[in-house]
Order: structure tokens, then sequence, then C-alpha cells
């Protein structure tokens, strides 16, 4: 068997709070009917959410 690598908590961490800008973004996009763009916006903030928090949060 293939041995797992255990995930800290900022990968944790950080993949939440990507996945829920994301989201966020594409819902935003929708509501503005203009969900090419609420993605982009979301990705960015989502891209820097996750670089921030695998910065400053303790393993």
């Amino acid at each position: 068997m293939a041995k797992q690598k255990n995930k800290s908590k900022s990968d944790t961490a950080g993949g939440l709070v990507f996945v829920g800008s994301l989201m966020i973004g594409i819902g935003l996009g929708i509501y503005y009917n203009n969900t090419a763009v609420g993605t982009m916006i979301g990705l960015g903030i989502g891209f820097i959410l996750f670089g921030l928090i695998k910065t400053f949060m303790k393993d």
C-alpha cells in the first residue's frame, strides 16, 4: 500500500478558504450576470487568502 502524506492544518484551512472564495465569486458573478468575471475575482481572492493562510498559520 502507498503511504499517504498527512496534510497540514494550513493546507486544509487554505483549501477550504480557496474553494469558499471561488464559490462566492461564482455566485456574485451569476447574480450580476457575468459569471466569468466573478470566477476570476473569486480565484484571485482565493489564491491571495490561501497564500496568507500558508504564511501566517503555524502547523
